[in-house]
């Protein structure tokens, strides 16, 4: 009797922590990115107006020192998409002298904690990721993107 009473006992308890930790869990709208300005911001704020294309990135990154300066053409060429580059935890120094360096003046922010970038299960960056209004996934790419491979994402969710 005492080997099922702690049996029960047992699965209760496993029961309940499991709920626990699932209610705690937030969605990725809802993560927090420190800005560069000392502010915060998630996805859930800088999708709220349009689309948001996110690249998480950092500056030891080759491919993302390719790919930062399309994402800025992109956002002078495309007014109906907000775009954030959300860098993986460089020091904010070490990111405004790299964005400095390559005359690069995208909105950042910084994921500190790696929160978004395991909520979007990325082994590595760059990562780029389209959001709709409401902070869903639309369309991911890892790997380096190109205006068109963007344009594509866009225009597919604009038939949506």
């Amino acid at each position: 009797m005492k080997i099922v009473h702690r049996w029960l006992s047992f699965a209760l308890l496993t029961v309940l922590l499991s709920c626990g930790s699932q209610s705690a869990k937030i969605s990725v709208a809802e993560i927090e990115l420190a800005k560069l300005d000392g502010t915060s911001t998630s996805i859930g704020a800088a999708s709220k107006d349009r689309p948001l294309l996110v690249s998480l990135w950092a500056v030891w990154c080759q491919p993302c020192k390719r790919e930062l300066p399309v994402l800025q053409d992109i956002s002078r060429q495309r007014e109906d998409l907000a775009i954030l580059a959300v860098n993986i935890g460089d020091d904010p120094e070490k990111i405004e002298s790299f964005l400095s360096a390559n005359g690069l003046s995208v909105s950042v922010a910084i994921d500190n904690n790696g929160a978004l970038l395991e909520a979007l299960d990325a082994a590595t960056v760059p990562v780029t990721v389209l959001f709709d209004t409401n902070g869903k996934v639309l369309w991911s790419h890892l790997g380096a993107v190109s205006a068109d491979q963007v344009n594509e994402a866009l225009d597919a969710y604009a038939s949506l």
